[in-house]
């Protein structure tokens, strides 16, 4: 049974219209779209006191207004503490993205993405986009690690928790690659040093300098064509678009030496070369932008992550507004075991079917849970908790498959073959028959020797969990 609880939220004439488009209990009136009273502008600012109460209550407030969604909400409380009923607020293109739905709280004050029973995440699923193809679940997993926050210290710290989380999944069976690419070249010194006295504990780990340039940087991801797609660096949201900052070697040098015309990185990484770099790997799991702003959306402009999932990628974490260091160091420590810990029960589930599904969802819960407690904090006036957002592709959770054991090129020509038909189907392909499209389906991949696993069905979508 499919456990998600989603929430379709626009804007119309500056109010918002909202509607349940899923639930896994009966929804009595919430098909309906129904006005709710919630703007962006008049959430109170997060510098007030219990600033985040104030938000989460003017969500739950909003929400209520609306007869189905409060009784979902009604419904969700009752879920029991073994079960996990995640929440998604769908999001079209519109202001409702500057809202904090992750503040979201109940009707006894308590925050309900900090409680591991109903986690929050934002769906993004844009009508004619590409569908989006399952994931091969493929070992050893690829990680990959761009760390390069100018003026930042302590960077080391985010080497080190990957470092720690990449081997404690190696002892549970889980086999990660690991690929840092370092600005700092003092932090590059002190990670190859560190891989070379120990060769054994640390193989198959790779530091290597970041190139000069944004053209250069993304040709060698593309190249290692990484599962996950990791960023701590500066990150930008503004009247003048989003982009990711990094700083080469010699930008830390310079500004360790205070140069007063180095006062930022030189690599910008704007948002559509994100969107480009997404879509062109492979077999691309999630992509975490550990950065600030990353999103935050505004002016007319959808946020980093949200232009990358709308474009197709599967999962995309970042932060709603800028983020301290420590509070980045914190969501790394605590999110990536739970993530590659779900991913090693994923593989255990292929071992007994052709596919499976895995949720990201529940693990922000813990990195949220985590970021909210460190320094006594209180969660109601402190937002740093809620930083984390995580935007997921499509109304259905990530698909997997298992290794198809083909070359990368091959699979790769396999997937772009899918995504051809599948948009031919979801096109002119409408004008046809069901039984017609399955013949064309036949024709243009079985012949081809596609495997089924990556098929779409005959409406075009990628969503069915199957495969052979």
């Amino acid at each position: 049974m499919n456990e998600r609880t989603i929430l379709s939220v626009d804007i119309l004439d500056d109010d918002l219209i909202a509607s349940v488009v899923r639930a896994p209990f009966p929804v009595h009136g919430g098909r309906a779209l129904g006005r709710v009273k919630l703007r962006a502008d008049q959430l109170p600012g997060l510098d007030t006191q219990t600033a985040v109460l104030a938000r989460g209550r003017m969500v739950r407030d909003a929400l209520r207004q609306h007869q189905g969604i409060s009784g979902v909400l009604d419904s969700l409380s009752q879920t029991l503490p073994t079960q996990v009923r995640p929440l998604f607020v769908m999001l079209n293109p519109s202001e409702a993205e500057l809202i904090n739905w992750e503040m979201l709280c109940d009707s006894n004050e308590q925050f309900v993405a900090l409680d591991p029973r109903w986690p929050i995440a934002r769906i993004i699923d844009p009508i004619n986009a590409p569908s989006r193809l399952p994931g091969e679940l493929t070992t050893p997993v690829r990680l990959m690690a761009v760390i390069s926050a100018l003026g930042i210290a302590d960077q080391r710290k985010e080497w080190e928790l990957l470092r720690d989380a990449v081997l404690a999944a190696r002892q549970t069976g889980l086999p990660v690659l690991l690929k840092l690419l370092v600005g700092d070249s003092a932090l590059h010194t002190r990670i190859r040093d560190e891989i070379q006295q120990d060769p054994a504990g640390l193989a198959d780990i790779e530091v290597a300098a970041i190139d000069e340039t944004a053209a250069r940087l993304t040709q060698r991801i593309r190249q290692w064509s990484p599962n996950i797609l990791h960023f701590f660096c500066h990150g930008h949201a503004g009247s003048a678009g989003q982009w990711l900052e990094l700083a080469t070697a010699n930008d830390h040098v310079q500004f360790a030496a205070h140069d007063p015309d180095t006062l930022a990185g030189s690599i910008n990484l704007p948002s559509q070369d994100l969107v480009t770099l997404g879509a062109s790997l492979g077999n691309p799991w999630l992509m975490v932008l550990n950065c600030c702003s990353s999103g935050q959306g505004g002016n007319g402009l959808q946020s980093m992550a949200n232009q990358v999932v709308s474009a197709g990628f599967p999962a995309v974490v970042a932060m709603m507004e800028p983020v301290e260091a420590n509070d980045a160091y914190e969501f790394t420590r605590a999110f990536y075991p739970e993530a590659l810990a779900a991913l090693l029960r994923a593989r255990e589930e292929l071992k007994q079917r052709a596919s499976t599904t895995l949720e990201w969802t529940p693990i922000m819960f813990h990195a949220r849970s985590a970021i909210s407690q460190l320094g006594n904090r209180d969660a109601q006036a402190s937002p740093e908790w809620s930083l984390p957002v995580l935007y997921v592709r499509g109304v259905e959770a990530q698909v997997f498959i298992r290794p198809l054991g083909i070359e990368q090129a091959k699979s790769d020509e396999f997937r772009i073959r899918a995504e051809t038909t599948a948009w031919w189907l979801r096109t002119a392909g409408q004008q046809f028959s069901e039984a017609e499209r399955i013949e064309a389906l036949e024709r243009t991949l079985a012949e081809k020797g596609v495997p089924r696993a990556l098929w779409p069905s005959a409406d075009g979508s990628f969503e069915h969990v199957g495969g052979q």
